[in-house]
């Protein structure tokens, strides 16, 4: 509560302090405290660190994120976002803007903060690892809460100099799609740094019952890849549904492959490209190579040709398997 929201309810700064000495008040951030309890859930973390900033913030970037449930990393110090220069405060990470629109943010739990779309918008400029960034549009994909037509409108309201629209735009039209783990993150960008076809991942197979979906399927060449998460995978019950899965999609003319996880490290990605391609019923740029001539064939003794003749030699075709 905010010593506004105290005063409201009749207590005087006198009544405050003497909480605050009783200890039935603790202080959580200048002007904002908790009642009986000190300790505080993440949703009230947050809601503190907004009411600290003033009643024009919100909650934004990465704590922004979880409170949406697509990020699951670090939220400390706690991202705010208001319309005017604030200083920085122990424990919150202010960000400034120009403006913030109603269409912005909304109330979600009881915290003001910014809208999906905006919170991927501010992460797109802020965050340094690729990978996390494409995790938190994925989750958020996956979890319905935003769309691609949503983010492109986002993109579309942005101004023209805001940071992260070009690595959003890239995100959008690279075909973002949701997956269900970093591992399977892992396989897209193996499979993207590799000129294939198109793919989509978290599909349903075409001729298989509604249930059977799997992590990437190549639909024009009827290539599907299922990736392999040890602990997931490992248990007697999802090794026989798996099997099952797989005679399903294979009955329904489409090539299986699986990957684990060492057939994900940089190591072993020539490898399990080349499995890949051979899948997709083409050869690795080795295999398609020019085969080397063979060696000339010992030369016959012949008779001298005439000195007024010229004889031309055959040579053999190269490559001709």
């Amino acid at each position: 509560m905010t010593c506004e929201q105290l005063r409201a309810i009749g207590l005087s700064n006198a009544a405050i302090a003497r909480r605050l000495a009783l200890g039935r008040l603790h202080r959580v951030h200048f002007g904002v405290y908790v009642v009986g309890r000190r300790e505080l859930s993440r949703e009230g973390v947050f809601l503190a660190a907004v009411l600290a900033v003033g009643a024009d913030a919100v909650l934004s970037h990465f704590a922004a994120a979880a409170l949406w449930e697509c990020w699951n990393g670090p939220t400390i110090p706690i991202d705010v976002t208001v319309p005017r220069r604030l200083r920085p405060r122990p424990g919150i990470r202010p960000h400034t803007v120009d403006e913030l629109p109603a269409s912005a943010w909304k109330i979600h739990r009881g915290i003001p903060v910014t809208t999906p779309t905006r919170t991927i918008r501010d992460l797109a400029g802020t965050m340094y690892s690729e990978r996390a960034f494409r995790r938190v549009v994925h989750e958020a994909l996956a979890r319905k809460i935003v769309h691609l037509s949503t983010l492109q409108a986002e993109i579309d309201r942005a101004p023209a100099r805001c940071r992260g629209i070009r690595r959003l735009r890239a995100e959008i039209a690279d075909g973002a799609k949701p997956t269900r783990s970093g591992l399977e993150d892992a396989a897209v960008e193996m499979l993207r740094r590799h000129d294939l076809p198109s793919f989509e991942t978290n599909v349903h197979v075409p001729g298989t019952p509604a249930w059977v979906e799997v992590d990437v399927l190549f639909a024009a060449q009827k290539v599907v890849i299922e990736v392999d998460g040890g602990a997931w995978h490992s248990t007697p019950f999802r090794r026989e549904l798996d099997a099952h899965k797989q005679s399903l999609v294979e009955a329904a003319g489409h090539r299986v492959i699986r990957l684990g996880e060492d057939d994900l490290t940089p190591r072993s990605e020539a490898q399990t490209m080349t499995r890949v391609w051979r899948a997709l019923g083409h050869e690795t740029a080795r295999e398609t190579a020019p085969a080397p001539a063979p060696a000339p064939a010992p030369a016959r003794e012949t008779a001298p040709a005439p000195a007024t003749s010229t004889r031309s030699s055959s040579s053999r075709g190269v490559g001709g398997r």
